[in-house]
């Protein structure tokens, strides 16, 4: 069975709103340009990712860091 033939069997099982809305997904999917991504955005966004500082605060630091933002938002 084809992906085709398989949507349609879902399809056919939904009520008419439904269906309606598939069908109005699948013609704006028809209208939004491929999506193929660019090496050089992959590797920014793989460059951020590393150097975010997952890892290299604990709990305590984290805490201290949101307390201190409370206390900031509870000054008048």
């Amino acid at each position: 069975m084809t992906i085709a033939d398989t949507i349609y069997q879902h399809v056919k099982a939904l009520p008419p709103a439904k269906a309606l809305e598939v069908l109005h997904f699948v013609e704006f999917l028809e209208t939004k340009p491929d999506s193929t991504t660019e090496p050089e955005a992959n590797k920014a966004l793989a460059a951020f990712l590393h150097s975010l500082p997952v890892g290299q605060r604990n709990d305590a630091d984290i805490n201290t860091e949101f307390q201190a933002m409370r206390d900031e938002w509870d000054q008048p």
